[in-house]
């Protein structure tokens, strides 16, 4: 309530002569009085500092983020050298040719000095010559899949590797010495030699005894 309005619900009031003004008086010295002790409160509290609490980190935090700084350094210590560095290897890499040559027929086989060739009626012939020394003839006769081999060199260099657990011997001439191995149910292996050539004839899906007998007949009556 401001001086005015004081005034005027003090003018409503009809008291005894004289007390009017001194009612009125004590009203406005109180009203002064209550003022001034809000000023000084207001005063008190604007001058008292600010006090802000201080936040604090945790401890693994700190050493959290010091950790990833250093985790940072490192990884760039190793990616950095390696990044910037432009300049050519002392060994360039080496690639090694395919071991197979491939050839048109029989008559690619005459720089070994000798040559090879599939039995009549087979099918799906392949000629090459691999790791320069050894002739190879694939083919397909009567259904079944046959490796053909031939080199000047001693000891097992057909595709047919590992020990045989039963061995026939081919009555085919006597010249030849040939034999049949079972390698497998599904694997054979025939060998036989010949003016100081060495011939193999491997089956590897299961052909019977007489169908790979049969084949290593008809190619040793080419040779």
């Amino acid at each position: 309530m401001n001086d005015n309005e004081v005034k005027n619900a003090f003018d409503r009031i009809e008291p005894e002569p004289g007390a009017q003004e001194r009612m009125y008086a004590n009203i406005l010295k109180k009203a002064a009085a209550q003022k001034e002790d809000q000023n000084a409160e207001k005063n008190v509290e604007e001058k008292q500092p600010t006090v802000q609490k201080r936040r604090t980190i945790p401890m693994w935090r700190r050493w959290g983020s010091l950790a990833a700084c250093l985790a940072i350094v490192i990884a760039a210590g190793f990616v950095l050298p390696h990044f910037f560095d432009r300049s050519e290897p002392d060994d360039p890499p080496i690639f090694v040719g395919s071991p197979f040559e491939d050839v048109d027929g029989p008559e690619g086989f005459e720089k070994l000095g000798f040559t090879i060739d599939a039995p009549e009626n087979a099918e799906n012939l392949y000629y090459c010559i691999y790791d320069g020394k050894i002739a190879r003839v694939d083919f397909t006769l009567n259904g079944h899949e046959y490796t053909y081999e031939a080199a000047k060199l001693d000891g097992n260099f057909s595709q047919a590797e590992g020990e045989a657990v039963g061995s026939t011997v081919l009555n085919v001439n006597a010249e030849y010495g040939a034999t049949l191995d079972c390698l497998s149910p599904d694997t054979w292996r025939a060998h036989w030699s010949k003016d100081g050539v060495n011939y193999y004839l491997s089956n590897f899906d299961g052909a019977s005894e007489e169908a790979i007998t049969a084949a290593a007949e008809l190619l040793m009556g080419q040779n």
